[in-house]
């Protein structure tokens, strides 16, 4: 019991401190963006516009979706879920299912993230009960999940005229009508996590999974549940990229991927486990969806917004992995 006890009086403190220094790569990346807006616009004049607003917004839209999910599973200590991109597809075919069959639309929103859920579930079962590495685990079932795509449909996936179409293409309140979703999506859940018993635990296990264990909370349990969640979010993004995608083909969501974990990293979401402001992440996302327009704008071809995404998320990494150290020490 005195073991036990050290180790929570150990690991409670550290977990608040990063709870407070999880504020600073947020901050950072707003100042970035606010920065990569000053000289866009000071290039060309014409960025400051509704246009830009409008493309950024919908850049963010399914984006931010899976980032809420990717966020839930590296607070949780679980590392990284690799597999959005599958659950995200699987999620977008059940999707146009639903949509062919006439499903009422409250019906296919709920058969897209239930489709979504049973493959984040299947990939928690693989890495809990297995004890798997879940990065291994997760990319090699997106790799899985991709291929059995691309077998089943060869050929590129095709939205129809339906209402979820018009609402791809509608705007409400000025902004694209798919950013809403997103951002009711961040602001519940951001309000949540440390409001409610079962963030706390998430929280707890991610971040101090000795005292966690100690006080009886199930390790494996809470990240099953967030890797259910990660993969339910997957599949509500999915009606959401149907909507806003005339057509796509498998592999197509791998893009992605990159965007998504660079902007959790960079709102300050810990690799670590344990710290994280959920709301956070609508800077990041910010920042992250203003560079292609902002390329574009540049003149530079849209091959190098995966460079530039790589090299942010290099750099987030790395200031992450100096905030943790100087933490510890």
């Amino acid at each position: 019991m005195a073991e036990v006890t050290t180790l929570r009086e150990r690991e409670a403190p550290r977990l608040g401190a990063s709870r407070l220094a999880a504020l600073g790569p947020a901050f950072w990346a707003g100042l970035a963006w606010l920065v990569l807006v000053v000289v866009s616009v000071m290039n060309r004049p014409d960025f400051w516009s509704t246009q830009t607003l409008n493309a950024i917004c919908f850049t963010m839209a399914v984006a931010g979706i899976l980032a809420v999910g990717q966020s839930l599973v590296m607070i949780s200590g679980a590392g990284l879920d690799l597999s959005q991109p599958a659950a995200l597809g699987i999620g977008a075919v059940a999707t146009l299912e639903a949509l062919r069959a006439g499903f009422h639309p409250i019906a296919v929103v709920l058969i897209a993230a239930s489709a979504g859920a049973l493959w984040g579930l299947l990939c928690a079962s693989v890495v809990v009960l297995a004890k798997l590495n879940p990065l291994l685990v997760t990319l090699a079932l997106n790799f899985v999940g991709i291929s059995l795509h691309s077998i089943r449909y060869p050929a590129p996936l095709a939205t129809p005229n339906s209402w979820l179409r018009d609402f791809g293409t509608a705007n409400f309140i000025g902004l694209p009508a798919v950013f809403w979703p997103m951002l009711v999506i961040v602001l519940v859940t951001g309000f949540l996590v440390p409001r409610t018993r079962y963030g706390r635990r998430m929280m707890a296990v991610g971040g101090a999974p000795f005292s966690a264990k100690a006080r009886g909370i199930s390790l494996p349990r809470t990240r099953i549940v967030v890797f259910a969640i990660s993969g339910g979010l997957a599949g509500l993004a999915s009606t959401i990229y149907v909507a806003s995608t005339p057509s796509f083909q498998s592999g197509a969501t791998s893009t992605y991927l990159l965007p998504v974990i660079s902007a959790v990293i960079l709102s300050g979401i810990a690799v670590s486990g344990g710290v994280g402001n959920i709301w956070a992440l609508l800077i990041g996302l910010g920042f992250l969806s203003t560079v292609p327009t902002a390329l574009v704008f540049f003149g530079l071809p849209s091959a190098w917004q995966s460079v530039v995404q790589g090299a942010i998320l290099v750099i987030a990494v790395s200031i992450d992995g100096l905030s943790r150290r100087k933490e510890q020490s």
